[in-house]
């Protein structure tokens, strides 16, 4: 099966998508670290790109990057949160308060994506990481919501947002709750250590979602099970697991102001290469 999928892609553009797999794992990792992000954003356009030179079929190409990316979150989101814990920037109470909400989200959101086209989830992806991409560059830490995290059922409909939203488009949490905890005067490395801890809740569930989804979806591809494929796996999830570390490194002692712009920059060209993605398949 190995040899199958591999033979789809044109011989001069493998050894591209393979350097490619291993730089998008280590780009991944370090941002799983630095930003608590889980390092998604990074890793579905590329296997997108990679499955569509495998001709994977369009109408499960990007179902297949999400779960694939969702799975690769598991590991590193795992060492990223460790990492964080040791510094003391993991708020362990927040991740007992919320789980059952988020992963409540999570299993919505793997419902959802079954029945999703190929298309609409490129659309769902293109926006989510738009909005993702603002914060940014017009993010103010003087935005404050409150000086404590909601209780009660606020704080479910939170977990449960989380949850939904990072499963839809196979980032960890850190990506959608970061914003939200800064809200609620979190400091900027709780923030970012709480968010890649909440990564773990998203991932794990989330992968077995994808799962099951393909499976029922009667999804039979070479090295995949339901909509996770191991071939990505194989290149990137050892990358993401070198790189982690040292992006927790940087997040403690590096100013990120300039880091935050080139890589809004480069969420909303990935946003927009998907949004030109989506009104080419529906032209």
């Amino acid at each position: 099966m190995f040899s199958t999928i591999l033979s789809n892609i044109p011989a001069n553009d493998l050894i591209i998508s393979i350097s490619l797999l291993i730089a998008t794992g280590l780009f991944a990792g370090f941002l799983a670290g630095l930003f608590g992000v889980g390092g998604g954003v990074v890793v579905v356009p590329v296997l997108y790109y990679i499955f569509t030179l495998a001709e994977i079929d369009e109408n499960v190409r990007m179902h297949l990057a999400v779960g694939t990316s969702l799975a690769n979150i598991v590991p590193t989101s795992i060492i990223s949160a460790l990492n964080h814990a040791k510094r003391k920037s993991v708020d362990f109470n927040l991740l007992r308060a919320v789980s059952l909400a988020i992963i409540f989200g999570v299993a919505f959101g793997s419902i959802i994506v079954s029945v999703l086209k190929g298309s609409t989830l490129i659309l769902i992806y293109s926006i989510v990481l738009s909005l993702v991409a603002m914060q940014f560059f017009f993010w103010k830490d003087s935005w404050n919501l409150s000086s404590h995290f909601p209780t009660g059922l606020l704080k479910h409909v939170y977990g449960s947002c989380i949850g939904f939203l990072s499963v839809i488009i196979g980032v960890g949490g850190g990506s959608i709750s970061v914003p939200i905890l800064k809200l609620y005067n979190f400091e900027i490395h709780k923030a970012i250590g709480t968010g890649a801890a909440i990564g773990t809740l998203v991932a794990v569930p989330g992968t077995i979602g994808f799962i099951l989804a393909g499976i029922n979806n009667d999804v039979s591809l070479p090295l995949s099970i339901g909509y996770v494929n191991f071939l990505g796996l194989l290149v990137i999830t050892p990358m993401t697991m070198i790189a982690a570390p040292l992006g927790v490194r940087f997040a403690h002692f590096l100013s990120k102001e300039k880091l935050n712009i080139v890589f809004g920059l480069f969420i909303l060209f990935m946003a927009m290469r998907f949004f030109i993605e989506w009104t080419t398949l529906n032209s």
